[in-house]
């Protein structure tokens, strides 16, 4: 019988198993799950039994695994179809490929592989599908991977998926240092002669002008007033009224791209209203009143519905750019699997970089 190594009750559907089976066909892993919604006192390190990988899937051993705010956000039920705890965290993963399910080609074991997954990075081993395991380059650490995979992911696919932005562009890009704006930063730059304005404090104006952009104080500047009119995307993770603002400095054909409503959430309050108001006012409301502008919310997994080619090519094109040491997060923090709640609690202040956990 398999048991919750914290609960001490049968994982589900494992009971009638034979326990000689099980213990041929499972691997105990450690995994950081989720126990509620709280503010405080929200995860737990529990052994688990992994299961034998199932047809097309294979064992990755985990060797690091990105944490986003939008961990956070998940883990706090501020993003709509959040799962229910408890569960796994974790959007990205790299590591090594242990075992090979049937009909699972493509892979091979020893191989270093990295994924984007919907939950379970933050554990030592995981079963992945093998249409989502990519190879990682040669050469190339499992942190470096982590660090870079999802933020530089996303961003990719809103600069050339859904604004495709080219050179001679304008964009805005809010939260310029974070993880996901910087990596716009970067690859505007590598598309070359996109003329970038960027929110952020001003401690790190220094920062936005090193990587071409033009800085905008978010605590002392209205953006508004800054940015000319006429730009061709703008790329939004606050939410709320902000979505309206951004969208109001587009061009006919320009493009407001909502991905994250970070303002739901400050500290530990929760203010669903605001994600109400940020997805009725500044994404369904231009719709309805259409003036050739556009509005959108990214969603990867949208995205990769509508066009299931985008994942590989994408993830593919943002490991060969960190390959070749053209991408990367600003500072990078790397911290042991059980301190999962103090990463979570990094997550919270600024100026943290990018944060990776390691079994």
């Amino acid at each position: 019988m398999v048991r919750d190594s914290v609960r001490g009750i049968p994982a589900p559907g494992r009971a009638m198993l034979d326990p000689l089976s099980i213990e041929e066909a499972s691997m105990l892993v450690r995994q950081v799950h989720t126990r509620n919604q709280d503010a405080t006192d929200f995860l737990a390190v529990r052994e688990t039994e992994l299961p034998e990988p199932g047809p097309g899937e294979a064992t990755v051993r985990i060797e690091a695994a990105g944490v986003s705010y939008g961990d956070l956000l998940q883990q706090r039920g501020v993003i709509p179809g959040t799962p229910k705890p408890p569960y796994v965290p974790g959007f990205d993963l790299v590591g090594k490929v242990e075992r090979v399910g049937p009909g699972a080609g493509g892979v091979h074991t020893g191989q270093r592989v990295a994924a984007l997954v919907r939950v379970g990075g933050y554990g030592e081993a995981l079963n992945v599908p093998v249409e989502r395991l990519l190879p990682v380059p040669d050469g190339v650490e499992p942190v470096s991977v982590a660090a870079a995979s999802l933020n530089y992911f996303i961003a990719h696919q809103m600069l050339h998926r859904v604004a495709r932005i080219e050179r001679g562009g304008k964009i805005l890009v809010h939260g310029a240092s974070g993880g996901v704006g910087f990596a716009f930063l970067q690859l505007a730059a590598l598309i070359g002669g996109v003329e970038v304005w960027g929110t952020a404090s001003a401690m790190n104006a220094d920062l936005l002008r090193a990587h071409g952009a033009t800085p905008i104080d978010y605590r002392t500047e209205d953006f508004t007033r800054v940015v000319p009119r006429g730009i061709d995307a703008a790329f939004d993770p606050v939410g709320g009224r902000h979505f309206r603002a951004s969208h109001s400095l587009l061009r006919r054909g320009g493009v407001m791209v909502g991905y994250g409503q970070n303002d739901v959430l400050r500290g530990d309050r929760k203010n669903m209203l605001v994600g109400a108001v940020g997805f009725l006012g500044g994404i369904v409301l231009p719709k309805l009143v259409p003036d050739g502008r556009r509005t959108m919310f990214y969603n990867a997994w949208s995205l990769e519905k509508a066009q299931p080619h985008a994942y590989r090519e994408d993830l593919a094109a943002v490991l060969g750019l960190v390959a070749r040491g053209l991408v990367g997060p600003k500072a990078v923090t790397v911290l042991p699997l059980a301190d999962a709640a103090e990463a979570f609690a990094a997550l919270r202040e600024p100026g943290h970089g990018k944060l990776v956990l390691t079994p």
